[in-house]
């Protein structure tokens, strides 16, 4: 009959492998939480550089402004000739904001510029970008866009929305906010409007 020996190094030998087993199952965890990190820093990384990218690359230059009076010298019109700044990407614009004062106004398909509306000219259009039949004509297009070598205007009817009593000497700052790109600010004061005419304002 043989005799049993008493061995326990088998034992000991469970416990490392429990301690092993473990440290690997904390380190696959650590690592996958380092992977889901990077994947989604990586995503906001690059939103974040495409924003930023459209914000410095969509300008718009302000080329002149022109107001409008009416037989009693109160303004009833802006138009408000505009262009891409060198470098800058194509403007929707469809999304483009036009500040007068306080008033905001927005793009219009269809008919003269109504209350708190403007309409998109050519004046100069490359590939018709602005959606007009020909230049010297009004877009008729729902989503137009200022490309490089274009040049617009855009006709406001401040008459229909609030600002009649703008009258000579008067402060009318005016503000051009695209989609994406920065603010175009444009502080003006309006000279002496005789009745009804049209007087350049800027430059």
């Amino acid at each position: 009959m043989k005799t049993l020996i008493k061995n326990e190094e088998a034992q000991a030998g469970v416990g490392t492998l429990i301690i092993f087993i473990a440290m690997v199952l904390v380190a696959a965890v650590a690592a996958a939480v380092l992977i889901q990190t990077s994947g989604v820093m990586q995503s906001k990384s690059t939103s974040t550089t495409k924003e930023a990218a459209a914000t410095i690359g969509e300008n718009i230059v302000v080329e002149s402004v022109d107001a409008i009076s009416n037989s009693t010298n109160y303004l009833i019109g802006l138009n408000v000739t505009i262009k891409l700044a060198a470098g800058s990407s194509d403007v929707d614009l469809s999304k483009l904001i036009l500040k007068v004062k306080t008033q905001n106004f927005n793009y219009s398909t269809t008919g003269a510029p109504a209350a708190s509306t403007y309409r998109v000219y050519a004046l100069r259009d490359r590939d018709l970008a602005t959606g007009a039949t020909s230049i010297n004509q009004y877009t008729s297009s729902g989503s137009p866009s200022l490309k490089a070598g274009a040049l617009v205007r855009l006709d406001v009817d401040v008459f229909s929305s609030g600002l009649t009593a703008l009258t000579s000497k008067q402060s009318m700052p005016i503000a051009l906010t695209p989609e994406k790109g920065a603010t175009f600010n444009l502080p003006i004061t309006l000279p002496a409007v005789g009745a009804s005419t049209t007087v350049a304002i800027y430059p």
